[in-house]
């Protein structure tokens, strides 16, 4: 139906499908010469968001120790979203001295499918691994986008970058607004800033031979006094995913030094670390999904908000 569901709660929703069936039975309590009695089935089923709820997700699935690790000099405060780590570890979230908060409690706490080490708040062990919730996320297309094997000012443009995206110095790198595909990471360095421009980017690390496979996949790393604000675009297929690292790629997201990353929406390594060893990280309406996520040293801020987070969306029976 081109106008969607004509009642119930989905009513005229483009993205969800109404199925009636209607069909004339005999039962028992219906004499033979009577008229047959109608019965009628209605189903509404469609693509919805999905919002787990966690602000921190540790996707490794495996028998993974400190598959979420947080060493003594750091800290990870989160508000409006839990914690939650796949791996089946005796220690897989590893708390060796440093500071860790969750708040406000309930509805999400610490959600660990093996064992905690050290203090975690509103821990609970043993939980059911949850599936990767960007499983099989679109990666964007090539056609169309121009393909740059330098960078030539200091304002960027969307499109496909065979030279890494890096800043030095005292350089500051703007991004205008659009789709980046990385095909040799990207990386800033000394008093670097790299900025995204109004509108938002989406920013797709991934291998040299993209889209084909092979080639190698490129790192990104803010070092040293690096400052960095990045925000997701928030429309259209990836909007408020600010970042996507393709599953074939096994590198780290890093950020080390003094370096400082101010951003939004979510940031998504299904088969990498999100290693944190500098100063400062504030990810604001923002999630955190990685294979694995280690803390060695700085604060890492997370303010978990659906609304401004990537919501994959998944078929599902709504009514």
């Amino acid at each position: 139906r081109a106008s969607g569901p004509v009642s119930g709660a989905f009513t005229g929703s483009l993205l969800h499908v109404e199925v009636i069936v209607q069909t004339q039975v005999r039962t028992a309590l219906v004499p033979a010469q009577s008229s047959l009695a109608a019965v009628r089935a209605r189903g509404v089923a469609g693509a919805q968001p999905l919002n787990n709820g966690y602000a921190v997700m540790a996707l490794d699935r495996g028998n993974t120790p400190n598959a979420l690790s947080v060493q003594a000099g750091g800290s990870v405060n989160l508000n409006g979203g839990g914690i939650l780590v796949n791996s089946t570890s005796s220690t897989a979230a590893n708390n060796q001295g440093g500071s860790i908060s969750v708040e406000p409690y309930p509805p999400y706490g610490t959600d660990v499918s093996g064992n905690v080490s050290g203090t975690w708040p509103h821990a609970s062990t043993g939980r059911q691994q949850l599936p990767d919730p960007f499983a099989g996320y679109p990666k964007p297309s090539t056609n169309g986008l121009p393909v740059y094997t330098s960078l030539v000012g200091t304002t960027l443009n969307p499109g496909v970058y065979d030279v890494s995206i890096a800043a030095s110095g005292g350089t500051t790198l703007t991004l205008n607004s659009g789709i980046y595909i990385l095909r040799a990471g990207m990386g800033a360095s000394g008093n670097a800033d790299i900025v995204a421009g109004p509108g938002g980017v989406f920013l797709f690390n991934t291998n040299a031979n993209y889209p084909a496979s092979g080639g190698g996949c490129g790192s990104v790393s803010l070092v040293g006094n690096a400052v960095s604000t990045l925000l997701p675009m928030t429309t259209g297929t990836y909007a408020n995913l600010l970042f996507y690292q393709d599953p074939e790629c096994t590198n780290a997201f890093t950020i080390a030094g003094n370096g400082t990353l101010t951003a939004s929406g979510t940031i998504y390594v299904p088969n990498g670390a999100v290693v944190f060893n500098g100063n400062d990280a504030t990810l604001t309406g923002s999630q955190l999904v990685a294979k694995t996520v280690e803390v060695q040293n700085g604060n890492v801020n997370i303010t978990f908000s659906a609304g401004t987070t990537a919501q994959p969306i998944v078929p599902a029976l709504a009514e």
